[in-house]
């Protein structure tokens, strides 16, 4: 008894999916332009991870024709198998029947809080808060930058 030979990519199979895949992204017409790196394009984190999403789309799109060759079914439905019903048949209103109660106010009395901070009104106070905040936010970016 022999075991027919699973089908495999040939090379220039391999050659046109890498190739058209590539041309999706970063061709004529592709979702990404390529040009060359400058002494002041030093963001790491960006590249690396587009590196590697391009990495798993050529493999994704390599795994997916093998797949096929082999008759077998890859990935998810495309499309949902069932019709979700409209939202507005979820939310219909209900009618409410009961009559509203009169109730007396309840009183109380809070204890051991802070007083309420005043918020300076004028626009240089502003901005000097807005600058104070950017700061802080920028340096926050700038660390987690170098520690990637």
């Amino acid at each position: 008894m022999s075991v027919a030979a699973a089908p495999v990519l040939g090379d220039e199979q391999i050659f046109e999916l890498l190739h058209d895949k590539l041309r999706e992204l970063i061709g004529e017409n592709g979702d990404w332009t390529l040009s060359p790196r400058t002494p002041g394009d030093t963001d790491v984190i960006f590249h690396g991870l587009k590196a590697r999403e391009i990495a798993v789309e050529l493999t994704e799109t390599i795994l997916t024709e093998q797949a096929t060759l082999r008759g077998e079914s890859s990935g998810e439905p495309t499309a949902l198998s069932w019709t979700p019903a409209p939202i507005v048949t979820w939310n219909d209103p209900v009618p409410i029947t009961a009559q509203p109660i009169d109730a007396a106010p309840i009183h109380t009395q809070l204890i051991n809080t802070a007083p309420i901070a005043t918020v300076a009104s004028s626009d240089d106070d502003l901005a000097a808060a807005s600058a104070a905040w950017i700061d802080k936010a920028s340096a926050t970016l700038a660390s987690a930058r170098l520690v990637a």
